[in-house]
C-alpha cells in the first residue's frame, strides 16, 4: 500500500507525522498516497538513499515525459 511514509519525498517528523516535500503539508504517517500524482518510491544510487529533492526532480522529470508524448 502506499502511504506518505514509504514515498521517497515524505520527511519524518514528530514520530508520527510526515512532511511532504513538494506540497509543504504534514500529514499522518499512515496517510494513503493511492491518489498523489507525486508518489515515488524510495530509490538507491550506489547503495545510498536519494534525499527528498532528488526524488522530486525525478519524479517531475518523469511526469513532463509522460505528459509530452501525450500532446501530438
Amino acid at each position: 500500500m502506499k502511504t506518505c511514509s514509504s514515498c521517497g519525498i515524505g520527511v519524518l517528523i514528530e514520530g508520527n507525522k510526515v512532511k511532504c516535500f513538494k506540497y509543504n503539508t504534514e500529514k499522518d504517517k499512515e496517510t494513503s498516497s493511492d491518489a498523489c500524482l507525486y508518489y515515488i518510491d524510495f530509490i538507491y544510487e550506489d547503495g545510498e538513499l536519494l534525499n527528498q529533492l532528488q526524488h522530486l526532480l525525478l519524479k517531475e522529470q518523469d511526469l513532463k515525459s509522460k505528459h509530452m508524448k501525450n500532446t501530438i
